[in-house]
């Protein structure tokens, strides 16, 4: 069984933990290896504590059977021009509880409260080539857009490309 919890700043630490757990597994042959191998547990703590304090993004926390397994930061949207839409900043599973559903209920819990938040549109950005990804969100009705933003992690050029759904 799925339940959700709000997450607050002091689940910095479990965050930071199931991305980079996720990261590990997600990104093989679309980041370094080696960047992935010496990723720290805790690399997200800083971001993602700030982003909670903040009060401007909001985190929802996955557990199966109690477990904590996913997480998802969310809010108003960041970016010049979608400032009116709900932006879903991260949303990542630990690898050994994929494909059971817990994805789809994390992602329809995080539109579910938004819209009782007024939001009606959401967007995301994923890692360009990752075809898991691209089908998981194409399945939920997002459209993968034109909006590319390149930047270099591990020493290789990779590309985020945005997500929307209306």
């Amino acid at each position: 069984m799925v339940t959700f919890r709000d997450a607050s700043a002091e689940d910095s630490g479990l965050i930071s933990h199931i991305y980079a757990t996720s990261w590990r597994k997600s990104y093989r042959g679309l980041i370094a290896e080696d960047y992935l191998k010496r990723l720290p547990n805790e690399y997200w703590v800083p971001s993602v504590r700030s982003w909670l304090e903040s009060g401007q993004l909001y985190g929802l926390i996955a557990c199966a059977d109690g477990r904590p397994v996913g997480c998802a930061i969310y809010g108003r949207g960041r970016d010049a021009g979608y400032e009116d839409w709900c932006e879903i900043v991260s949303l990542y599973l630990l690898p050994d509880t994929v494909r059971r559903g817990i994805g789809s209920a994390l992602l329809h819990e995080v539109m579910r409260v938004m819209r009782e938040d007024g939001y009606d549109r959401f967007y995301l950005w994923a890692i360009e080539g990752n075809q898991t990804a691209d089908s998981f969100y194409r399945k939920h009705g997002f459209i993968r857009t034109d909006d590319r933003v390149p930047y270099r992690i591990g020493g290789e050029d990779v590309a985020d490309i945005r997500y929307t759904r209306s």
